[in-house]
């Protein structure tokens, strides 16, 4: 039986594809037992380059844990819960995390890659979105409007099965690329995603002196990235000619870039302010 792949493209920084991904059969072995589900709704893939290597094992764990689930018809999907809890206990080690405007440390840190890519898939099937939040800053990964991220069970991404038939998810990530499909038993609406960038707001720069350090030089402790705010909205194309649906709009943080400077480094810090901005990651 031909596959139908009903997936839109977009360009941006880190997305390396939107459309399918080769095949792997008709058929889905799944907790209820042997699932046909011939149609690729949707496949996104994302790059996790920029993830330290604990970071990557977090990501690459969500994986494992989407792989072969089976929505059935009416079931609704927590991250949270299939996923989660982000501990060490669970298995999860050291990455990153948004505070505020800040990027820190935190156990756990990357499994938002693992809910942003579904999340960006989830939004060219149709399937209904129960609750989703975006990250305080733009992520490296995905264009603002796409990401989701999560914080223990207070922060979710929660979608439900709302088609008659069954919904199986595939998940892989190795070679620092993430590719997640979604599959049905029929073939799936076909939806566009659209962004539209509204306003950027820069960074600033905050200098540190550290004694320690030798007079006249310096180190970045935090490249800095500019804020954005986006609105994002859906077109599936119907019988009836072209349907649109807004999401809305995200406003994501600008984050400060944060130079540390030994004594006396005051002339050479200075040209450093409103310097370009490099790629901040979690």
């Amino acid at each position: 039986m031909q596959v139908l792949a009903a997936v839109a493209g977009i360009t941006a920084a880190g997305l390396l594809a939107s459309g399918p991904a080769p095949a792997r059969g008709p058929w889905a072995l799944t907790a209820t037992g042997v699932v046909s589900t011939p149609y690729e709704w949707a496949a996104v893939t994302t790059s996790y380059h920029h993830a330290s290597a604990t970071q990557a094992l977090n990501i690459e764990i969500t994986a494992t844990r989407l792989n072969g689930l089976e929505l059935r018809p009416g079931q609704v999907f927590s991250y949270y819960a299939r996923v989660g809890p982000y501990t060490a206990e669970n298995g999860y080690g050291w990455g990153r995390a948004f505070y505020g405007d800040r990027i820190v440390p935190s156990v756990g840190g990357g499994v938002c890659q693992g809910a942003s890519t579904l999340y960006a898939a989830v939004l060219r099937t149709g399937l209904k979105v129960l609750e989703r939040h975006q990250h305080g800053l733009t992520v490296p990964y995905l264009p603002p409007g796409e990401d989701a991220t999560v914080a223990g069970d207070v922060l979710n991404f929660r979608f439900q099965n709302n088609t008659g038939g069954p919904v199986v998810i595939r998940a892989s990530a190795s070679g620092r690329r993430y590719h997640l499909s979604l599959w049905g038993t029929v073939p799936g609406p076909r939806i566009t995603v659209h962004h539209q960038v509204l306003a950027t707001y820069p960074f600033r720069t905050i200098l540190r002196v550290d004694p320690q350090l030798p007079r006249g030089a310096t180190r970045v402790l935090a490249p800095g990235q500019s804020g954005v705010k986006a609105r994002t909205w859906l077109v599936e194309e119907t019988p009836r000619g072209p349907v649109t649906r807004d999401l809305g709009v995200d406003m994501y943080r600008a984050s400060p870039r944060i130079v540390i400077t030994g004594p006396g480094s005051g002339a050479r810090t200075a040209a450093l302010v409103g310097g370009p901005p490099e790629a901040a990651h979690c």
